[in-house]
Protein backbone atom coordinates (compact mmCIF):
# COMPACT_ATOMS: atom_id res chain seq x y z
CA UNK A 1 0.00 0.00 0.00
CA UNK A 2 0.94 3.60 -0.40
CA UNK A 3 -0.47 7.08 -0.22
CA UNK A 4 -3.45 7.59 -2.59
CA UNK A 5 -3.28 9.98 -5.39
CA UNK A 6 -6.03 12.48 -3.55
CA UNK A 7 -3.87 12.22 -0.46
CA UNK A 8 -0.97 13.26 -1.94
CA UNK A 9 -2.53 16.25 -3.89
CA UNK A 10 -4.41 17.58 -1.14
CA UNK A 11 -1.05 17.67 0.83
CA UNK A 12 0.87 19.36 -1.66
CA UNK A 13 -1.70 21.82 -1.83
CA UNK A 14 -2.01 22.34 1.52
CA UNK A 15 2.04 22.67 1.55
CA UNK A 16 2.24 24.66 -1.57
CA UNK A 17 4.58 21.72 -2.84
CA UNK A 18 7.23 22.97 -0.30
CA UNK A 19 9.66 20.45 1.32
CA UNK A 20 8.29 20.52 5.23
CA UNK A 21 12.14 20.41 6.46
CA UNK A 22 13.96 23.45 4.27
CA UNK A 23 10.92 24.94 2.94
CA UNK A 24 12.18 24.66 -0.47
CA UNK A 25 10.28 23.05 -3.74
CA UNK A 26 12.96 20.44 -4.80
CA UNK A 27 10.54 17.95 -6.61
CA UNK A 28 9.32 17.15 -3.54
CA UNK A 29 8.57 13.69 -2.33
CA UNK A 30 6.06 11.81 0.24
CA UNK A 31 6.84 10.70 3.14
CA UNK A 32 5.65 8.48 6.08
CA UNK A 33 6.02 10.28 9.27
CA UNK A 34 5.49 7.00 11.63
CA UNK A 35 7.45 4.23 9.08
CA UNK A 36 5.15 1.40 7.71
CA UNK A 37 7.34 -1.45 9.50
CA UNK A 38 7.05 0.40 12.53
CA UNK A 39 3.02 0.77 12.06
CA UNK A 40 2.72 3.90 10.37
CA UNK A 41 -0.54 4.08 7.98
CA UNK A 42 -0.98 5.63 4.47
CA UNK A 43 -3.81 8.16 5.65
CA UNK A 44 -3.37 11.91 5.28
CA UNK A 45 -2.75 12.44 8.81
CA UNK A 46 0.69 10.72 8.11
CA UNK A 47 1.99 12.47 5.21
CA UNK A 48 4.72 14.60 4.89
CA UNK A 49 6.36 16.52 2.00
CA UNK A 50 10.33 15.99 2.03
CA UNK A 51 12.71 17.47 -0.84
CA UNK A 52 15.32 14.15 -1.49
CA UNK A 53 18.22 15.93 0.26
CA UNK A 54 15.91 16.11 3.59
CA UNK A 55 13.93 12.52 3.04
CA UNK A 56 17.49 10.93 2.89
CA UNK A 57 18.29 12.91 6.06
CA UNK A 58 15.11 11.68 7.76
CA UNK A 59 15.92 8.13 6.89
CA UNK A 60 18.98 7.98 7.97
CA UNK A 61 17.62 7.82 11.55
CA UNK A 62 16.35 4.49 10.68
CA UNK A 63 20.43 3.70 10.27
CA UNK A 64 22.65 2.17 12.88
CA UNK A 65 25.46 3.60 14.92
CA UNK A 66 23.69 6.88 13.65
CA UNK A 67 25.12 9.42 16.66
CA UNK A 68 22.91 12.85 15.65
CA UNK A 69 19.59 13.41 16.90
CA UNK A 70 17.08 11.46 14.65
CA UNK A 71 13.69 13.51 13.49
CA UNK A 72 11.37 12.65 16.19
CA UNK A 73 7.40 12.19 15.35
CA UNK A 74 6.93 15.12 16.99
CA UNK A 75 9.10 17.49 15.44
CA UNK A 76 7.85 16.14 11.81
CA UNK A 77 4.77 17.07 12.96
CA UNK A 78 6.03 20.82 13.94
CA UNK A 79 7.89 21.12 10.52
CA UNK A 80 4.57 19.86 8.36
CA UNK A 81 2.45 22.25 10.31
CA UNK A 82 4.78 25.48 10.37
CA UNK A 83 4.79 24.66 6.37
CA UNK A 84 0.94 24.64 5.98
CA UNK A 85 0.98 27.65 8.08
CA UNK A 86 3.63 29.81 5.59
CA UNK A 87 2.38 28.02 2.24
CA UNK A 88 -1.05 29.44 3.48
CA UNK A 89 0.95 33.30 3.85
CA UNK A 90 2.21 33.38 0.66
CA UNK A 91 -0.80 32.82 -0.35
CA UNK A 92 -2.54 35.70 0.90
CA UNK A 93 0.56 37.65 0.48
CA UNK A 94 -0.27 41.50 -1.49
CA UNK A 95 1.75 44.73 -1.21
CA UNK A 96 1.26 46.40 2.03
CA UNK A 97 -0.33 43.62 3.91
CA UNK A 98 0.95 42.83 7.36
CA UNK A 99 3.56 39.92 6.03
CA UNK A 100 4.80 42.38 3.35
CA UNK A 101 5.23 44.92 5.32
CA UNK A 102 7.32 42.49 7.36
CA UNK A 103 9.18 41.34 4.92
CA UNK A 104 10.00 45.08 3.55
CA UNK A 105 11.71 45.72 7.02
CA UNK A 106 13.84 42.51 7.45
CA UNK A 107 15.03 43.34 3.72
CA UNK A 108 15.78 46.74 5.00
CA UNK A 109 17.84 45.08 7.57
CA UNK A 110 19.69 42.48 5.60
CA UNK A 111 20.49 45.37 3.06
CA UNK A 112 22.15 47.61 5.79
CA UNK A 113 23.84 44.88 6.56
CA UNK A 114 25.62 44.94 2.94
CA UNK A 115 25.97 48.62 3.26
CA UNK A 116 29.53 48.43 4.67
CA UNK A 117 33.15 48.87 3.42
CA UNK A 118 33.73 45.40 2.95
CA UNK A 119 31.01 45.48 -0.36
CA UNK A 120 32.50 48.67 -0.91
CA UNK A 121 36.24 48.51 -1.30
CA UNK A 122 37.97 46.59 -4.46
CA UNK A 123 39.73 43.62 -2.30
CA UNK A 124 43.36 44.11 -3.70
CA UNK A 125 42.32 47.33 -2.01
CA UNK A 126 41.37 46.23 1.76
CA UNK A 127 43.58 47.61 4.77
CA UNK A 128 43.29 44.79 6.89
CA UNK A 129 42.58 40.44 5.04
CA UNK A 130 41.35 39.77 8.82
CA UNK A 131 38.31 42.68 9.03
CA UNK A 132 37.14 42.16 5.32
CA UNK A 133 37.12 38.67 6.01
CA UNK A 134 35.20 38.88 9.66
CA UNK A 135 32.92 41.05 8.36
CA UNK A 136 32.03 38.99 5.53
CA UNK A 137 31.08 36.25 8.10
CA UNK A 138 29.35 38.41 10.39
CA UNK A 139 27.18 39.55 7.14
CA UNK A 140 26.75 36.34 6.77
CA UNK A 141 25.47 35.04 9.79
CA UNK A 142 23.46 38.43 10.23
CA UNK A 143 21.19 37.37 6.86
CA UNK A 144 20.93 33.71 8.72
CA UNK A 145 19.88 34.95 11.98
CA UNK A 146 18.88 38.51 12.17
CA UNK A 147 22.02 38.81 14.73
CA UNK A 148 24.28 41.63 13.75
CA UNK A 149 27.20 41.96 15.95
CA UNK A 150 30.45 43.68 16.71
CA UNK A 151 33.85 42.50 15.87
CA UNK A 152 34.40 41.76 19.58
CA UNK A 153 31.01 39.75 19.25
CA UNK A 154 28.40 42.92 21.11
CA UNK A 155 25.00 42.17 19.76
CA UNK A 156 23.87 45.87 18.03
CA UNK A 157 20.71 44.98 15.93
CA UNK A 158 18.61 42.35 16.02
CA UNK A 159 15.95 41.24 13.34
CA UNK A 160 14.97 37.81 11.64
CA UNK A 161 16.91 35.00 9.62
CA UNK A 162 15.92 34.77 5.89
CA UNK A 163 14.09 31.90 6.66
CA UNK A 164 11.14 33.99 8.45
CA UNK A 165 10.75 35.55 4.98
CA UNK A 166 7.66 34.79 3.49
CA UNK A 167 8.05 36.45 -0.04
CA UNK A 168 9.42 33.24 -1.62
CA UNK A 169 11.19 35.12 -4.78
CA UNK A 170 13.36 37.59 -1.93
CA UNK A 171 14.43 34.68 0.27
CA UNK A 172 15.51 32.57 -2.96
CA UNK A 173 17.46 36.21 -3.57
CA UNK A 174 18.48 36.62 -0.15
CA UNK A 175 20.15 33.00 -0.25
CA UNK A 176 21.84 34.03 -3.36
CA UNK A 177 23.43 36.70 -1.65
CA UNK A 178 24.36 34.29 1.35
CA UNK A 179 26.02 31.91 -1.34
CA UNK A 180 27.91 34.53 -3.10
CA UNK A 181 29.25 35.91 0.51
CA UNK A 182 30.34 32.28 1.06
CA UNK A 183 31.74 31.62 -2.39
CA UNK A 184 33.94 34.51 -2.22
CA UNK A 185 35.47 33.32 1.65
CA UNK A 186 35.64 29.82 0.01
CA UNK A 187 37.90 31.32 -2.82
CA UNK A 188 39.55 32.87 -0.21
CA UNK A 189 40.62 29.72 1.39
CA UNK A 190 41.13 27.61 -1.49
CA UNK A 191 43.33 29.39 -3.75
CA UNK A 192 45.48 30.12 -1.18
CA UNK A 193 45.70 27.37 1.25
CA UNK A 194 44.55 29.23 4.09
CA UNK A 195 42.98 25.97 5.70
CA UNK A 196 47.07 24.67 5.79
CA UNK A 197 47.64 28.62 7.49
CA UNK A 198 45.21 27.99 9.66
CA UNK A 199 47.16 24.84 11.08
CA UNK A 200 50.36 26.72 11.12
CA UNK A 201 49.10 29.32 13.10
CA UNK A 202 46.31 27.94 15.02
CA UNK A 203 42.71 29.78 15.58
CA UNK A 204 42.34 33.48 15.07
CA UNK A 205 42.44 35.84 11.47
CA UNK A 206 45.99 37.16 12.19
CA UNK A 207 47.50 35.05 10.11
CA UNK A 208 45.31 36.87 6.98
CA UNK A 209 46.92 39.89 7.18
CA UNK A 210 50.77 38.32 7.72
CA UNK A 211 50.12 37.20 4.22
CA UNK A 212 48.87 40.83 3.00
CA UNK A 213 51.66 41.45 -0.23
CA UNK A 214 50.44 37.72 -1.53
CA UNK A 215 46.67 38.69 -1.43
CA UNK A 216 47.26 41.98 -3.02
CA UNK A 217 49.26 40.37 -5.66
CA UNK A 218 46.66 37.58 -6.32
CA UNK A 219 44.67 39.47 -9.02
CA UNK A 220 43.22 36.24 -10.41
CA UNK A 221 41.81 36.25 -7.13
CA UNK A 222 41.02 39.31 -6.16
CA UNK A 223 38.81 39.67 -9.62
CA UNK A 224 36.91 36.73 -8.51
CA UNK A 225 35.90 37.59 -4.83
CA UNK A 226 35.03 40.60 -6.47
CA UNK A 227 32.99 39.91 -8.37
CA UNK A 228 31.27 37.55 -5.88
CA UNK A 229 30.76 40.09 -3.94
CA UNK A 230 28.91 42.13 -6.64
CA UNK A 231 26.94 39.33 -7.13
CA UNK A 232 25.81 39.41 -3.88
CA UNK A 233 25.12 43.33 -3.86
CA UNK A 234 23.04 42.89 -7.31
CA UNK A 235 20.99 39.99 -5.98
CA UNK A 236 20.30 42.41 -2.99
CA UNK A 237 19.85 45.56 -5.25
CA UNK A 238 16.95 43.48 -7.80
CA UNK A 239 14.42 43.43 -4.25
CA UNK A 240 15.43 47.03 -3.45
CA UNK A 241 14.71 48.40 -6.70
CA UNK A 242 11.07 46.50 -7.24
CA UNK A 243 10.43 47.98 -3.90
CA UNK A 244 11.65 51.24 -5.10
CA UNK A 245 14.30 51.51 -2.09
CA UNK A 246 17.64 53.03 -2.68
CA UNK A 247 20.41 50.26 -4.00
CA UNK A 248 23.36 49.19 -2.64
CA UNK A 249 26.61 50.98 -3.86
CA UNK A 250 28.36 48.72 -6.38
CA UNK A 251 31.97 48.22 -5.33
CA UNK A 252 34.61 50.76 -6.00
CA UNK A 253 31.57 53.09 -6.13
CA UNK A 254 32.56 55.79 -3.96
CA UNK A 255 30.63 58.76 -4.95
Amino acid sequence: MAFSPTVIDDLLARTGRMCAVCQYRHGVQVHHIVPRHAGGSDDASNAIPLCPNCHSEVHASYAPGRTTRIYSEQELRGHLQRTIELAARRANLVPANADWNRDVELIKFYASCLDRPAFRTHFHNELSFADFDQALEDVSLALNTGLLRTRDGMLIEKAAGRRSLVNAEWREKVDGVIGAIQAARDALRRDLGLDQMLMTYGPGHHWLDRHASALRSNHALAADIDQHRQQALDSMNEILTALDLPPLKRIGDYS
